[in-house]
């Protein structure tokens, strides 16, 4: 925790400023834990650039704080010089160990009974050399090492210091198996929408104006009972005509803000009151109150979503939050920006038949949705009432006078008739809702292989070659009488999200079987990234459906 008080640090100069933010833009070589095992990561009671309150004014949390049961011996985690000590026990009695200069970098362990303190002011400290051990924290009966990344401040021996980064970043190993928490933000919403600078909350069917979007979110790093602020923040906006970019709204690293600037990120008006204390932690996150870097300044607060640019329509509002152990999840959730919109719905295709399919085994059909009014039309949902089929991507946005699609799939599990119902959810006043019936048959792998006279056709296998692609083997029906190739067969690739990426014409391919390699580019030539990719193999009457991985 921090202690009541603290006397503010000098302002660096200049130089050693730039000298700080040099030090600091790469972490250095990877460092042991200052309690053991060395190599083991440790639970964490506060991370760095956590909100907290004890009763006067809010502020960022300097460090982390590395919480146990009983008393613990803290150890160096890098060889130095003492450069301070702190006798203010019971509780606030505390070790410098860095460079012995003024502006020199070191590192502050905080909270140790200066009975047990193994060294002196000038003393060499050896890396993992113990140092002295934890203080009892009355207030919630705990033990702990408050633990900074400094840079020295005031001369020597120091002063006092400044933060100049989130200390798990220099740490090894930081495994976490707990992943951040997005939160429902308010009254069962993922997230909530204010006018920038303001309070009032606002209904997310009817935006305008300069929009602030905040996010409840949380993380756990080995002490369940301790929550957290995440280690990254990040928010981005997909929308029909416009889109706001992947943008970092917050990164606990680097060298601490002013605690004036609290509530430039984290929300502290009701209804979202950010709490950080012994008894409740919970914490709003203002993610569009950023310039892009990460960065806490006064200036970000005046950064917000101006929905004036980007026009009416519906809009997905996306939020990732990632811990420093690797882990990241994303919620997302749809917003309207008010105003009049000239959309219409058509579908060429109001029901599909997929045909006989083996149990086990899946096709995919396109399923094409049209535009015939001038704005953008948002298909905001479409959903399936039998399991057996499912539609990729689950939302999406067709252009003026234009059409897209989506990847509707049907796997049967066992023989059998399936019968579906589609219902696609938009923003067509005059549609907002429409219904596609879909229905297959599942059939039995034996009898799909009946024994006599095999038409053999189909995706019958596929190699990954790394760098090179993805080696794709087919089958094509048996040509016609008096024919050796087979007309007309196409290959097509697509993405998760429904796309055609990459379409190949095998021309006059000759019958049985055959191979395509595809080189992992989509049609103009631009490397495709790394996943999972849905293969559709088509002649003049036949299709065949199956799916490969590109890796990189």
């Amino acid at each position: 925790m921090r202690e009541q008080t603290r006397a503010l640090p000098p302002l660096l100069t200049a130089a050693v400023a730039f000298a700080v933010l040099v030090a600091f833009s790469v972490p250095a070589a990877a460092l042991p834990w200052p309690y053991q095992p060395f190599d083991q990561t440790h639970g964490l009671g506060n991370h760095y650039l956590e909100y907290q309150n004890y009763g006067g004014s809010g502020y960022w949390h300097d460090g982390i704080d590395l919480v146990t049961p009983g008393p613990v011996q803290t150890y160096s985690v890098q060889q130095g010089t003492v450069t301070h000590i702190t006798y203010n026990d019971p509780l606030y009695s505390g070790i410098m160990i860095g460079n012995p200069v003024p502006g020199g970098a070191g590192w502050l362990y905080w909270h140790i009974t200066s009975t047990t303190f193994q060294y002196d002011i000038g003393d060499l400290v050896d890396t993992s050399a113990y140092i002295g051990t934890t203080a009892f924290w009355p207030v919630s009966a705990f033990h702990h090492v408050h633990f900074n990344k400094v840079v020295g401040t005031g001369g020597y021996p120091w002063s006092w210091y400044t933060a100049t980064d989130n200390p798990l970043l220099h740490l090894e190993p930081r495994t976490d198996p707990d992943p951040p928490v997005l939160e429902t933000t308010y009254q069962g919403r993922i997230f909530a929408f204010r006018r920038n600078q303001a309070s009032t909350i606002l209904d997310p069917t009817a935006l305008s104006g300069d929009v602030d979007i905040i996010s409840r979110i949380y993380d756990i790093v080995g002490l369940p009972q301790w929550r957290l602020n995440p280690w990254k923040v990040e928010y981005w906006i997909d929308g029909g005509a416009a889109s706001v970019p992947v943008t970092t709204s917050l990164s606990c690293s680097g060298v601490s803000p002013a605690d004036a600037l609290v509530n430039v990120i984290y929300s502290l008006t009701s209804p979202l009151m950010t709490m950080g204390n012994y008894d409740s932690r919970i914490f709003y996150f203002i993610v569009t109150n950023t310039d892009g870097d990460g960065m806490v300044e006064s200036a970000d607060a005046n950064f917000s979503w101006q929905t004036a640019a980007y026009g009416p329509g519906d809009y997905w509002v996306n939020v990732r939050a990632t811990d420093i152990g690797g882990n990241a999840v994303t919620n997302s959730m749809m917003c309207t920006v008010s105003g009049a919109l000239n959309v219409a719905l058509y579908l060429p295709e109001a029901s599909y038949d997929f045909g006989q399919v083996p149990a086990g085994q899946f096709a995919i059909w396109e399923m094409r949705v049209q535009n015939n009014g001038s704005d953008w039309l948002s298909v905001r949902s479409v959903t399936s009432d039998n399991p057996v089929y499912t539609v990729s991507p689950p939302h999406f946005f067709v252009p003026p006078a234009g059409e897209a699609a989506a990847i509707v799939r049907f796997e049967p599990q066992f023989p059998g008739t399936y019968s579906g119902m589609l219902t696609i959810a938009t923003n067509d006043p005059t549609a907002p809702q429409v219904f596609v019936r879909v229905k297959g048959r599942g059939i039995d792998v034996a009898a799909a292989e009946d024994g006599a006279v095999r038409e053999s056709f189909g995706i019958t296998g596929m190699r990954p070659l790394g760098a090179r692609g993805v080696e794709i083997h087919y089958a094509l029906d048996r040509a016609a009488a008096g024919q050796a190739a087979v007309p007309g067969a196409v290959i097509r690739i697509y993405d998760v999200a429904g796309r055609e990426v990459r379409r190949a014409a095998l021309g006059m391919a000759s019958s049985g079987p055959g191979v395509w390699v595809w080189d992992g580019q989509d049609g103009m030539g631009i490397r495709c990234p790394s996943g999972v990719y849905y293969i559709r193999l088509a002649s003049v009457s036949r299709t065949a459906h199956g799916s490969c991985v590109l890796i990189r």
